[in-house]
């Protein structure tokens, strides 16, 4: 399930690459998805690299997507590139996106895509109450990450007038 997810994700943010960052509607009736996505928010700002991300909900035919997806904003040195992703001591379902996807995502064609976490729908409601803290690990070395709360809070208002 995981590959279709990643694959659906990626179609999800070139789709909604004119959209601006605010967030809004994911609608492909010819491949039969149908989603919405959150704004961008600031997830790390570190010394050298800042991390943006939203939160997409989508569905095709039975099956509902959830992510977060991490990019980097370019900052003309180099591209981060990231592994895996843990909390608390548990890995999180993390998929590198730095390989496949360049130029624009979601509206800010001056970032890179690094990865997405997929969400369970236990994880999209608890991220809604108290976001999600994260590290991610890889070539690039690690960085935490904070998404907040309002990324999944306004992730699930939107699918729930899907």
């Amino acid at each position: 399930m995981f590959h279709r997810l990643s694959v659906l994700a990626l179609v999800f943010m070139l789709a909604a690459c004119a959209a601006g960052g605010r967030g809004g509607d994911l609608i492909s009736r010819d491949q039969g998805l149908f989603g919405v996505y959150s704004r961008q928010m600031l997830l790390s700002n570190d010394v050298h690299h800042v991390l943006m991300g939203h939160v997409i909900v989508a569905t095709r035919g039975d099956e509902t997507i959830r992510a977060l997806i991490i990019h980097q904003r370019r900052d003309g040195v180099h591209r981060l590139r990231y592994s895996s992703a843990w909390r608390g001591g548990t890995e999180l379902p993390y998929r590198s996106l730095a390989r496949r996807v360049g130029g624009c995502t979601h509206g800010h064609c001056r970032d890179f895509a690094v990865g997405m976490i997929a969400l369970s729908p236990e994880m999209i409601r608890a991220g809604a109450r108290s976001g999600l803290r994260a590290r991610l690990f890889g070539p690039s070395g690690a960085i935490a990450i904070h998404a907040p709360p309002a990324l999944f809070s306004e992730a699930l208002a939107r699918a729930a007038e899907m």
